[in-house]
């Protein structure tokens, strides 16, 4: 332990050799006392100073946060680190970082008050530069703030001021064991003074400083002085934090080294901001770096698109706003006849035809106006007077005069423009070639319809004299006339059925076929029809089966769609084999729609004639040999039917052989 005899002396030295400007105030601010350092860095003797007000010393927009920071002090007894700023002896300023705290222990009744201020301009501008102008951040933070180089113990009316002091104080013996430390030192370990008295100072220090450590011992050793060594310290919980470290020697009053006093400033929010200006360098070295390469990129590009201008097939010209051509194309100059430096400067009013320079003035005054001007047909005139048609678009550029200007593109369309005129030419030709064809379809569609019409007209009383005779109203039969009223009956009826689908394929096609809707269960009416088909299962020994799922109601035709469901049944009956012949019809729910299913057991389809059965007068089987004609019309009209129900209609397969299904979606209502 040191001595207590030599306290007064050891503190009086410290509080003039301090790094720091420090000086002493009474309670209204009046400076009692200043160190030499003080005195040194604001030019002042010492009897211009004491007996004035601290605040004189302070510029005018900081005294208000002077004010604060007293006021705390006071109320306090120890002040908050403020910074500040002054002016010396000669009118320069400087920014400090400033902390007070009054002198004694709370026995005493000194309303005396410990100042000390550090000079941190540097600092100041670097993160006045880090916050207002990154871009020119190009300084690294050169020096940290100078600590305490010694800590001498002084009059014991100095004690106070090793106590109070803002900085963290520690002293050691030449073994680099604690023997004594401040408040501040002990609380920002976050131990009692107690137990740091008699540790290792490597205890304190985070591991990453040990090497700066040692290397600090080594200088203090050889030379009695360490300053502004970065050393991390380590808190009692074990977290660590970034520190400015300095030291002097201490020596008893016969001149024998006996100690070392210790000075560490909490640097966290520098070492903060030093990496944040480290990363900001960073950042403007890679911007720079970026800038530098897109440079060189846009003088490529400049390069390349200078020549794609003067090598473009259109023809381009660049015009200020007084219409006259400040850059043109060698397409340009070239198409129009004039050399290029004759045609900069001359008005684009000289490159148009007569008969386009009122269209020209509306376009000129339109892009003036800002709008976009594409593809506006004008007439061109050349250095020899003739014209030609061309297309021009115009867009808006700023040269780097800042002046606006526009970069146009005209293209020759002399060749279109001839083209046109035959197309029109053409067009009229052909709209009259249209008329004589839609007069052709229309005696057709009525032909159609008319034949139709006479063809179904004499089957009715055929059918109907067919059926009368079939009863034996007109005598009894033979089994030879009645064989052969039944095929009169079958035949009439096949081309009943013809003439009935000539017709609904004939309103499909033109788009008349009418359908109403009504609501219906449509699991009753498939059973239904169902029943009605059982005769004609039973003739050809084919069964007939269903799986409908109940309540299943849709807005239909009712009668379109047994239509659609008795040709799809005599479809399959037609390719089912009529000794073991399976019909199948489904009936579910399949999201918003209602799903209908009829699968044979038949020859099946192949997979790429799939599509072709919609198609009209398309025929699967074209032998002589089937049992049941077929026109190619019944699968066409069932698509019309169900398109014409909002729905969708499409058949499936796996091929020769394998039966076939045909599937229908109808919308649920």
């Amino acid at each position: 332990m040191i001595p207590p005899h030599i306290l007064d002396q050891r503190y009086r030295t410290f509080y003039e050799i301090t790094p720091d400007l420090v000086c002493t105030l009474d309670e209204n601010g009046i400076i009692l006392d200043v160190n030499k350092r003080m005195l040194e860095h604001f030019g002042y003797l010492k009897n211009e100073v004491v007996g004035k007000s601290c605040f004189d010393f302070i510029t005018l927009e900081y005294k208000k946060i002077a004010l604060g920071g007293f006021k705390e002090m006071k109320d306090k007894g120890v002040g908050p680190l403020i910074e500040i700023q002054l002016f010396k002896k000669n009118h320069s300023t400087f920014f400090g970082l400033c902390r007070g705290a009054k002198i004694g222990d709370e026995t005493e009744t000194s309303n005396i008050y410990l100042i000390t201020i550090q000079d941190v301009s540097v600092m100041h501008e670097s993160l006045e530069r880090a916050k207002h102008a990154e871009a020119q951040i190009e300084k690294k933070y050169d020096e940290l703030k100078k600590m305490y180089d010694t800590l001498m113990m002084v009059e014991s009316k100095y004690q106070n001021l090793y106590e109070s002091s803002p900085d963290l104080l520690r002293t050691i013996d030449m073994n680099g064991v604690i023997v004594n430390c401040n408040k501040s030192y002990a609380n920002n370990l976050g131990y009692e003074k107690n137990e740091i008295i008699g540790s290792s100072i490597f205890k304190h220090t985070d591991e990453r400083s040990y090497a700066d450590l040692e290397k600090g011992v080594d200088e203090w050793k050889a030379s009695g002085v360490m300053s502004n060594i970065e050393i991390w310290l380590k808190r009692k919980d074990g977290s660590s934090f970034p520190t400015l470290f300095s030291g002097n020697n201490l020596y008893d009053e016969k001149g024998n080294l006996v100690g070392r006093t210790v000075s560490f400033r909490d640097i966290s929010d520098i070492y903060a901001a030093r990496s944040r200006i480290e990363q900001d360098q960073k950042k403007i070295n890679q911007q720079y770096d970026d800038l530098k390469k897109a440079n060189l990129l846009l003088i490529a590009a400049e390069k390349k698109f200078r020549s794609l201008y003067d090598t473009s097939p259109d023809l381009m010209r660049a015009i200020s706003p007084d219409g006259i051509i400040t850059d043109c194309n060698d397409a340009y100059a070239i198409n129009l006849g004039y050399a290029k430096q004759e045609v900069i400067g001359m008005s684009i009013f000289d490159h148009t035809a007569e008969k386009s320079i009122d269209s020209m003035r509306q376009t000129f005054d339109s892009w003036k106006s800002g709008l976009r001007i594409t593809n506006k047909e004008v007439w061109m005139k050349r250095k020899d007077g003739t014209i030609f048609p061309a297309l021009l678009s115009a867009t808006t550029f700023y040269d780097g005069d800042d002046e606006m200007r526009s970069n146009t593109i005209i293209k020759d369309i002399t060749e279109v423009y001839d083209a046109r005129k035959k197309i029109e030419e053409n067009e009229a030709h052909i709209r009259e070639q249209y008329e004589q064809l839609r007069k052709t379809d229309k005696s057709k569609e009525e032909f159609l319809t008319m034949i139709t019409h006479e063809l179904k007209t004499p089957l009715v009383p055929i059918q109907g004299y067919v059926d009368i005779l079939l009863t034996d109203a007109f005598g009894k039969l033979t089994d030879a006339q009645r064989q052969r009223l039944e095929i009169i009956k079958l035949n009439s009826k096949t081309l009943s059925k013809l003439m009935t689908d000539l017709l609904d394929v004939q309103k499909i096609e033109i788009g008349q076929l009418r359908v109403s809707k009504a609501r219906h269960n449509l699991a009753d009416l498939l059973q239904r029809l169902v029943e009605n088909m059982k005769p004609t299962m039973e003739k050809y020994d084919i069964k007939i089966l269903t799986q409908l799922q109940p309540d299943l109601f849709c807005l239909c035709d009712s009668l379109r769609i047994e239509q659609v469901i008795n040709n799809l049944i005599s479809n399959a009956i037609d390719f089912c084999p009529k000794d073991n012949g399976k019909i199948l019809i489904k009936l579910y729910a399949e999201n918003n729609n209602a799903k209908i299913v009829v699968k044979d057991n038949g020859i099946g389809i192949s997979k790429n004639k799939l599509e072709q059965i919609f198609v009209k007068f398309y025929q699967i089987d074209t032998s002589a040999t089937r049992e049941h004609g077929g026109s190619g019309l019944g699968l066409v009209v069932c698509k019309g039917i169900i398109e014409a129900h909002g729905g969708k209609i499409w058949a499936e397969s796996e091929g020769d052989g394998n039966g076939t299904e045909i599937h229908m979606l109808l919308p649920l209502d």
